[in-house]
């Protein structure tokens, strides 16, 4: 068979098209080299900032600007461990799943507002004082009560008996004051100068020492702990009411 000299040319010319340059592949893997990114300080703290402000919360992440975090190909997911706002975690989930816990240094007290409270209700249900109390002084069910106070304008306080029973008051209090956050004394999870066991995972293994809280912390929070066996400060999450851990992989939300 008997090609013409034109032909071989198209065919040639065919095969060179379905064939990809080096250069085009080269070109690729550059183009996927430049999703995957280095996460430092920099984008770590304008992430979080941003998140705060999202959240109309003042605080200042705790952040170097030059600290490597992880790479990552995607975009940053940001959320607070708990209410406090006090630490908060930066995951990324691709190629591979990163978590990074940032301290935050927030301004003034972050309160859990029931949407229930900016309602304009006529009757308004809230936990009043049934006498008065002084600064200190335990919260039972003999110095509260539930009332219905008619055209109650006011913003915040508590519909549920449980919630401040236990609790302690800031300052003294006149009976029939309606009880607002700021007038209890915070309920911490754990207490500075508390005496907490700090659980350590070495290969699998869970060793556990006794310190004390430098700091007070919610559930989720990182705290600063003296362990008192070395005489050194470690920073770990708060778990519960007793127990503080660091090199672990935690998920509180």
């Amino acid at each position: 068979m008997k090609f013409s000299f034109s032909a071989i040319n198209f065919i040639f010319g065919l095969t060179l098209l379905l064939i990809p340059s080096q250069g085009q592949g080269a070109l690729d893997n550059s183009q996927d080299e430049d999703i995957l990114r280095d996460v430092v300080g920099v984008e770590v703290k304008e992430a979080v900032s941003d998140y705060l402000k999202t959240h109309q919360i003042k605080g200042t992440p705790m952040v170097r600007d030059d600290k490597f975090y992880f790479t990552c190909a995607d975009d940053l997911e940001i959320v607070a461990t708990n209410e406090t706002f006090k630490t908060i975690r930066v995951s990324c989930a691709y190629p591979v799943e990163r978590n990074a816990y940032i301290r935050t240094r927030v301004e003034g007290s972050v309160v859990a507002l029931n949407a229930d409270n900016a309602t304009n209700d006529t009757q308004a249900t809230r936990i009043v004082l049934a006498h008065s109390v002084s600064a200190g002084e335990l919260l039972t069910q003999e110095n509260l009560k539930s009332v219905v106070l008619p055209h109650y304008n006011g913003f915040g306080g508590f519909f549920d008996l449980s919630h401040v029973l236990g609790r302690k008051t800031k300052t003294p209090l006149r009976e029939g004051t309606v009880l607002l956050s700021r007038h209890l004394v915070p309920n911490w999870t754990i207490q500075a100068e508390q005496q907490v066991d700090i659980e350590n995972t070495i290969s699998g293994i869970n060793v556990t020492t006794v310190g004390i809280a430098l700091e007070n912390g919610h559930v989720g929070d990182i705290i600063k702990v003296k362990n008192l066996n070395s005489d050194t400060v470690i920073e770990g999450f708060v778990i519960n009411r007793k127990k503080i851990k660091i090199n672990a992989k935690v998920d509180f939300m």
